[in-house]
């Protein structure tokens, strides 16, 4: 499904639940996904946990397994799309994304929390991103439109063949019916490198030229632009987080890509991918 303007087909798995937001990835990965493509609708469940001082709940396996896939048949039906596959897994949500889009072209799942703890704090999403080799995209915000407009973050490289910058500014080229993609290299001053007397304004200019290098380094590096798409290098001066974030009020999608470093001290660190994806206004693709 990576590939523009191609007759293969792909596969998308979205994972699901009664939440508005799994609604929200389901409907995203619907709009998205190509004629052809087939799109794995997967149901996690687990036994729940009861607990008591001198008491004892007998819990039916079954019967909640029975339910889950259910619940799953009713809301395909629902959907009446022949590309839907549902699929039910007993445990853990995350984990259970992961290992049935080991095979896929993308993960899709959704969130809604409003900071980079509601994120951390063993959400399935922070699960998937942290662990699944394959694209993840996170469905947030109140946009689930098909992206024409794609923002992707980029960052400098030795090497263009291992740099996850120009992966992201590649696979932004392969999504049925993108038009323009801006690839967005930020930079961040600390006040004190300053200081309240000196004069700024060169240097900052200075660096807003060393950025839009950077960014135009990697507009090169990705290759050959498709047929219809329009990229422009741009510079942000900010954080990346706080310059893909801003620019997410206005795009459809934004990329970012990562070099898959530890999960929870790349969360506490202030990782741009964790950021981005806890406060971006539109939904977030995070590209190993």
């Amino acid at each position: 499904m990576n590939e523009r303007d191609t007759a293969s087909s792909g596969t998308i798995v979205v994972g699901v639940d009664a939440s508005q937001e799994a609604d929200d990835a389901l409907t995203w990965a619907r709009t998205v996904a190509g004629p052809d493509d087939r799109i794995v609708v997967l149901h996690a469940w687990e036994i729940p946990m009861m607990t008591g001082y001198d008491m004892v709940v007998a819990v039916d396996v079954d019967e909640i397994e029975q339910l889950s896939k259910q619940g799953l048949d009713e809301l395909v039906e629902r959907a009446d799309d022949p590309r839907l596959v549902p699929v039910t897994r007993r445990g853990h949500a995350g984990r259970a994304l992961v290992a049935e889009g080991e095979e896929a072209d993308l993960i899709v799942v959704g969130h809604r929390g409003s900071s980079r703890l509601s994120l951390m704090l063993g959400s399935t999403a922070n699960y998937v991103v942290h662990h699944s080799a394959q694209p993840v995209v996170v469905v947030r915000g109140d946009r689930c439109d098909a992206p024409e407009y794609v923002v992707v973050g980029v960052d400098d490289f030795d090497d263009p063949a291992d740099s996850p910058s120009v992966r992201a500014l590649q696979w932004a080229y392969g999504l049925r019916g993108v038009e323009r993609v801006d690839a967005v290299h930020a930079w961040f001053l600390p006040p004190l490198a300053v200081g309240m007397y000196h004069p700024a304004s060169t240097d900052l200019t200075s660096m807003d030229d060393s950025a839009l290098r950077i960014a135009e380094r990697v507009v090169e590096a990705a290759g050959e632009v498709p047929d219809g798409v329009t990229v422009r290098a741009e510079a942000a001066r900010g954080t990346g987080g706080f310059a893909l974030i801003e620019a997410s009020r206005s795009a459809d999608l934004v990329v970012v890509g990562r070099r898959g470093r530890g999960g929870f001290s790349e969360l506490v660190l202030g990782s741009t991918s964790a950021e981005t994806a806890a406060h971006s206004h539109a939904p977030v693709a995070i590209i190993q």
